[in-house]
């Protein structure tokens, strides 16, 4: 990766953070929700496959 790609990277992601916190704060939360779902069906499916 190369230098200037790596400055691009972090403009975007900045800018991304920035969006998020500005913009539209509520997809911090909608995304927190959506990890936590994803995470508890991991878990539901791993006792599932360990108890059948």
């Amino acid at each position: 990766m190369s230098e200037g790609e790596g400055t691009t990277f972090m403009q975007w992601r900045e800018r991304a953070q920035s969006e998020v916190r500005d913009d539209r704060p509520k997809m911090r939360a909608v995304m927190i929700t959506a990890a936590v779902v994803v995470v508890i069906g991991v878990v539901v499916g791993a006792l599932f496959l360990l108890l059948s």
